[in-house]
This record gives C-alpha cells, sequence and structure tokens, in this order.
C-alpha cells in the first residue's frame, strides 16, 4: 500500500455476500464480520486558539456625578468573532448592572469582525456606584450564549467595571470638656479616595454658646489631597467658670470642589463644650453655709440673753446692762472692766452705716414670774455680716453676707419655742484663673427663710434646742462682658445644739463638767436656665468642746484644781473641708492672796495640709482682798500660743480658720508686774500705782509704770507711760485713760 498523504492509511476488507463482486467464500460462506487495519500516518503538531476574553475599552470612566443629564459612554471588546450577536443581547442579557441601566448598545465595525467591538452607554440612577458586571457564558445554546465562532468555545474571562458615584462630605458632632487651652475638634471625612485634589470650605457660628466669651470664631478651606479622605477642624475654646451643662457651637460646610465630583452628605456639626466650673454652686454653697452659721450664732445668742430688755444701736447698749467685774482672762492681771476695757481704741473714728447697722440689736420681753401666770413672751432682733473667701480648681471666689434676723418665741419654765425670719443678702465675685483673667464677674444673691427653734431644758444645768427651715431667694452672676445670668436660689437647714453644766464642782464630788456641741447640716440649690445648669450641694459642720475640773478643798481654805480641756470641729460637704482637735491640761492653787496656775495645750487641725501649735503658760500672783487694797504681784511666764484653741475651733466660720498662715514657731515671753492699792478719798476709792514689763523673743522689752484710780463700782481714771525697745530703736507713749459708766 502506498500512503497519498500524511494521513492514516486505513486498508478494510469487506464481507460480501458470495453472489457479489469480489466477495471472499469459503464452502459457500462469506467473512462473518469486516476486517481492517490503520497505519497511523506521521505526528503533526497544532497550536491551541488564544483565550476567547472580554474588555472595556476606550476612556472607561472612574466616578460619576449622579446627575439626571449625566451617560457614561466606553466600549466593549471580545477578543474573537463570536459570530451572530445582536444589540438586544448586550444590551439587555450580556451584563448585570447595578446602580444605573445600558441605555443602547451599538456595534463599532463591519465585516468579519462586526460582532467584536461596542459601543455602550450607560445612565447612572442616581448617586450610587454603578457596577457592570460581564455574565458568565456556561452553555453556548443558553443565554447569553456567546461563543467563539471557530471552535464554539465559551467566553473564559471574567469581566466588571465599577464607576464610583460622587464623594461625599460629612462633618461629625464633637465634645470638649473646657479647659485652659482647650479645642473643639470636628472631623471632616470624604466618603472615598480620589485621584484629585478635593476642597470645601468652614465655618463657625454660635449655638446656644457664645462668639468671643465661650470660643474662638474660626474659618477656612480644607484641602483632601490624593488618597486623604480625613480632616480636623480645631475650634479654641475660651474657659469659664460656669457649670453651664454643655454650650453648643455649630460647623457648618459649603462650596465642595469639585462639585461635578463631590457632593456634601452632612454638612453642619454640633460641638458641645462640656463644663462642671464650679460656679454657681461654690459660690452658694458658701452663701448657704454662711447664712445657717449666722441663724444658728443669733439663736445660741439668743438663747444665752436670758429675759429682760434691753436695745443696742451702733455697738453701744442703752438699757438693761448688768454690771460686771474684773476680766479673769485678761493678760493684764490689773485690767479695767470687760466693760470699759471694750472702750479701749487706738483712734477716734466716726461710725458709719454699716457699723451703725451691725452694731445694732434689740431684744425685748415680757416679765414671767410666780404671780405671773402663763409663758414669757420675746421679741428679739439682730444683724450679723461675715465674710468668706475660697480657692477650688481654677476659681477664686469671695464673698461677704449680711443676714438681718428677728424673732417671735414664748418661754415656759423649761421649754422655749419660736420662729426666726431672716432676709440675707450676699455680694462678691470669682475669677478663672487669675493670672490669666480669663473669665470672672461679679455675684449677688438674696434669699429670704423662716426657722422654726425650739430649746428643752433636761434638767437645771443641761439644755437642749434644735432649729430647721427653708430660705428661697435669686442668686445672679453677671461677667465681665455685661452678661447677666440668674438663677433660682434655695437653702435647706437644720442644726441640733447641746449646752450645760454635767457635773457641778459645788456638789460632794467637787468635779465640774461643761459641754456645748452643735451639729448644722445645709443644703443649697440653684435652678436649671438656658446658660447654666441645676446645681446642689451639701455643707456639714460638727463642734464640740468639753471643759471638765476637780476640786480639793483644804480645811485652811486653799484649793487646788486640776483642769482639762478638748475641743473637736469637723467641716464636710462641697465646701472647704477639715478637722481640728484640742487638748489642754492645766492647774490652779489658791491660798488667801496667794494664786499659782499652769497650763500646756495642743492644737492639731488641718485643710488640706496638716497643721499643729502648742502653747504653755504659767502665772504666780499675789492679790489684794475685795477692796483693790494691799500689795499686788504678778508674774506670767509663757511659751508658744496660749490663746484657747478650743474657742478658736469653736468660732471658726469654716475649715481654712483651722490651718495656720506657715510653721508654728514657739516663742518665750515674760511678763512682770507690781502695785500697791492706797484708799484714798472716800471708802470705795482705791489709788494704786504699779510698775511692769514684758520680754519676749522676737519682739524685744517693753516697760511700763502709772496709777489707776478706781474711783467707785463706775468710774476709773488712769495715767500710763510705757517704753518699747532700748537705745535708739526704743521709742514711748504717755497715755490718760477713763471710764464711766452710766
Amino acid at each position: 500500500a502506498q500512503p497519498s498523504g500524511n494521513d492514516d492509511l486505513v486498508i478494510r476488507l469487506p464481507n460480501r455476500a458470495c453472489n457479489e463482486a469480489s466477495a471472499v467464500c469459503i464452502g459457500g460462506q462469506p467473512l462473518a464480520a469486516e476486517v481492517s487495519v490503520t497505519i497511523p500516518g506521521p505526528e503533526q503538531e497544532t497550536e491551541p486558539l488564544p483565550p476567547f476574553t472580554a474588555a472595556f475599552a476606550g476612556r472607561v470612566p472612574t466616578e460619576h456625578d449622579g446627575a439626571a443629564s449625566t451617560r457614561l459612554e466606553f466600549q466593549f471588546h471580545l477578543s474573537h468573532n463570536p459570530g451572530h450577536l445582536s444589540y438586544e443581547t448586550v444590551r439587555d442579557d450580556l451584563f448585570t448592572v447595578t446602580g444605573g441601566t445600558i441605555e443602547s448598545a451599538s456595534r463599532r465595525t463591519q465585516g468579519d469582525e462586526k460582532h467584536m467591538h461596542w459601543d455602550l452607554k450607560v445612565d447612572p440612577s442616581g448617586n450610587e456606584d454603578v457596577t457592570i458586571t460581564l455574565i458568565a457564558t456556561t452553555d453556548c445554546a443558553g443565554t447569553p450564549g456567546v461563543c467563539r465562532l471557530a471552535d464554539n468555545a465559551p467566553l473564559d474571562s471574567y469581566l466588571k467595571q465599577v464607576i464610583k458615584g460622587p464623594a461625599t462630605l460629612s462633618a461629625a458632632n464633637a465634645t470638649v470638656q473646657e479647659a485652659q487651652g482647650a479645642t473643639l475638634d470636628f472631623v471632616v471625612t470624604l466618603s472615598r479616595q480620589r485621584l484629585g485634589t478635593t476642597t470645601v470650605q468652614y465655618a463657625t457660628s454660635d449655638g446656644t454658646a457664645t462668639e468671643g466669651s465661650d470660643y474662638t470664631a474660626t474659618s477656612g478651606t480644607l484641602s483632601f489631597g490624593l488618597n486623604e479622605t480625613s480632616k480636623t477642624v480645631s475650634v479654641p475654646v475660651l474657659p469659664d467658670a460656669h457649670n453651664d451643662g454643655g454650650e453648643t457651637v455649630t460647623l457648618t460646610l459649603s462650596n465642595p470642589a469639585p462639585s461635578q465630583y463631590v457632593r456634601i452628605a452632612d454638612g453642619t456639626a454640633t460641638g458641645t463644650i462640656e463644663n462642671d466650673g464650679e460656679m454657681p454652686k461654690a459660690w452658694a454653697v458658701r452663701f448657704g453655709r454662711t447664712v445657717g452659721g449666722q441663724v444658728v450664732d443669733a439663736l445660741t445668742d439668743r438663747l444665752g440673753s436670758g429675759g429682760g430688755t434691753h436695745v443696742t444701736v451702733g455697738g453701744m447698749q442703752l438699757t438693761g446692762a448688768p454690771a460686771e467685774e474684773l476680766d479673769p482672762e485678761a493678760e493684764d492681771p490689773f485690767a479695767l472692766p470687760t466693760w470699759a476695757k471694750a472702750q479701749r481704741v487706738e483712734e477716734s473714728r466716726e461710725i458709719n452705716g454699716r457699723d451703725l447697722l451691725l452694731g445694732t440689736r434689740f431684744h425685748l420681753s415680757s416679765a414671767r414670774g410666780a404671780d405671773t401666770p402663763g409663758p414669757a413672751f420675746t421679741a428679739w432682733g439682730r444683724v450679723a455680716q461675715a465674710g468668706f473667701e475660697a480657692a477650688e480648681d481654677d476659681v477664686t471666689l469671695d464673698g461677704d453676707v449680711t443676714t438681718g434676723l428677728v424673732g417671735f418665741d414664748a418661754e415656759w419654765e423649761r421649754a422655749l419655742v419660736g420662729v426666726m425670719l431672716s432676709q440675707s443678702t450676699g455680694d462678691g465675685g470669682y475669677r478663672l484663673d487669675e493670672a490669666a483673667g480669663t473669665d470672672g464677674g461679679k455675684v449677688e444673691s438674696d434669699m429670704t427663710g423662716v426657722y422654726p427653734y425650739a430649746r428643752f431644758d433636761l434638767n437645771t444645768r443641761v439644755s437642749a434646742w434644735a432649729v430647721a427651715g427653708v430660705g428661697s431667694g435669686e442668686l445672679t452672676l453677671e461677667r465681665d462682658n455685661g452678661e447677666s445670668m440668674p438663677t433660682d436660689l434655695s437653702m435647706r437647714m437644720g442644726a441640733l445644739g447641746l449646752k450645760g453644766r454635767v457635773l457641778d464642782d459645788t456638789g460632794p464630788s467637787g468635779i465640774g463638767l461643761n459641754v456645748r456641741s452643735d451639729a448644722l447640716w445645709v443644703q443649697t440649690r440653684t435652678s436649671r436656665t438656658r446658660d447654666m445648669t441645676g446645681t446642689e450641694g451639701d455643707v456639714t459642720r460638727l463642734r464640740v468642746i468639753l471643759e471638765g475640773e476637780r476640786v480639793f478643798a483644804s480645811e485652811s481654805g486653799a484649793r487646788f484644781t486640776p483642769s482639762a480641756e478638748v475641743g473637736v470641729r469637723h467641716d464636710g460637704g462641697g465646701a472647704e473641708t477639715g478637722a481640728g482637735l484640742e487638748v489642754g491640761v492645766g492647774a490652779r492653787y489658791t491660798a488667801g492672796a496667794l494664786s499659782i496656775e499652769g497650763r500646756v495645750r495642743g492644737l492639731v487641725a488641718h485643710e488640706a495640709t496638716g497643721y499643729e501649735e502648742w502653747g504653755a503658760s504659767g502665772l504666780v500672783q499675789v492679790a489684794p482682798g475685795g477692796n483693790g487694797r494691799g500689795l499686788t504681784v504678778a508674774i506670767r511666764p509663757a511659751w508658744g500660743n496660749t490663746g484657747s484653741a478650743s474657742e478658736r475651733l469653736w468660732s471658726a466660720r469654716d475649715a481654712r480658720g483651722l490651718g495656720g498662715s506657715g510653721e508654728f514657731e514657739g516663742s518665750g515671753r515674760l511678763a512682770m508686774e507690781a502695785g500697791y492699792g492706797f484708799g484714798f478719798g472716800s471708802a470705795r476709792s482705791v489709788l494704786t500705782p504699779y510698775a511692769g514689763a514684758t520680754v519676749s523673743e522676737g519682739a524685744g522689752r517693753t516697760m511700763r509704770t502709772g496709777a489707776r484710780w478706781q474711783l467707785g463700782p463706775d468710774a476709773v481714771l488712769g495715767l500710763e507711760g510705757t517704753l518699747q525697745g532700748s537705745g535708739d530703736e526704743s521709742s514711748g507713749d504717755v497715755r490718760l485713760r477713763a471710764a464711766l459708766r452710766f
């Protein structure tokens, strides 16, 4: 067999019937089956067809502006001829489209390649991204059925095109805690990255905050570079001292560019300046505490005044004043009577209206006795004035409070009930960061209150009292910029007290114990206003003083009296807080004209830091009899602070008064004086010449000499010369003193 080419050579012997030509038969039987053999031709290498692919071509847009008139135009290419492909199939069946529709599809070329290149026109349906995805062909006979004409191969590539919608700009709300140097930071975001530059303008405007006093106005242009999506606008905050509950600033975006591809999605943002500043709470709690203290002081003064009628004008008591003995606590052993000592002034001055008001009080009481049935009725009144200073965080404040109080009560043998009315006014100021002077102003307040009170005598030596009440009024902050911020002010208070001689040293035991104690609670509130949030604050005060002594008497008349003293105070709540403890011991020995006594005491007190002081004193004195005639000698050494710290704890307005201004340094001093009283003139007249000296560390020495003439129980005349220092640095004076009681 001779091959005719490179194809396989096939030799075939068919199975024909025996009667046919060229049949192969044996014994009348043909071949049972055809016989063939194939001889392969030489092997040949064939190149496979390239993949059947699709692509978008031309100037394919990456973004659109979302306008209704916008039409996106680009090309669609196939790598091989698919045969017949209609425009309906390309437009309606070949792609899935989200965010838009294929408006038209048309062939770009003619001839054999007329189905390979198409122009597409796509209309976005809004601002969303337009996504065009080629549907894969799995069956050439199905839909869309795009297969290569040469070998009926389907498209073997994935094709997807995303055309971004317009980018959007948004500003986020911001919050900041008000403080020096704080800024309100608004974050402005671009919804997606862009290849070009994006800009937008911004500006701030007032919400509830005020430009210039609460924040600094800010405006400008933000520029987003390649692939940038976030920028920050920082607005400086101006701190103030007001608890305003959050003031607001508005940031507004405008004029985005390029405007065809950038939109503003959220163009306004609210910035909140949070401020829990101390005003007006810090001022209100101290105002309320001061008024509450004045109410308690007025009540204890009333309860200790007894009966009778007396009127004081400008500090001068006009009626009903009982005679007083020599002041036993005076440093001067030859002191004038207390009522006369009160008249010692270094210089004369005219009384002003304020002094006249504060020094005026009255007490008008009906008599009550065995022959007068029913209770005694009392009307009383006084004016009190007190001030306060404080520093909390960055705020310093001060104030003066003047309160007029009028009370009416009825008293039985063991009980007293009444009601007190008050009118309080306060004025002061505040300053935030005083060095920088960034914010401050004035404060004015007024309050009217009513306070029922009662006292009950547990026995002849011990009594308890209580007072409670409410007050209401108004508080106004006036800022340096002229802004006035009024708010309602209210107060509730309650106090309890105990006073008495628990043990009497005149009894069989010879032990004496005195107690004074009170507890005060005051709550103040301010109402919420447009400019300030409502506030509430409490203050508490607890004071206790215990004084005890034991008397040991001999048959000869000598007396030895040891004593002890403990004072405790604690201030708590929303104002100054602190505690103080005073402990003191002493002893006194008297035998006829001789008196010897000594005392040691220590004060431990604190505000924010510890403070302590101590003192020790002694006295050796020889005193004449009750007529004032005879030898008088007194020697008084002392070290440290010898004053009664228990009284200091009791009288301090708040915990600020418990601490010292610096470290305590004990110093010694010695006072000596001697004199002799002669009868002069009438039987009740005594002339006492005397001489004395005082020497102290750091203060030098003082020498004095003179004479005092006790004309009678109600008149004293004295002449005294003093010399301080020594040598060229010495100075002296001569004084004539006179006192007359009527």
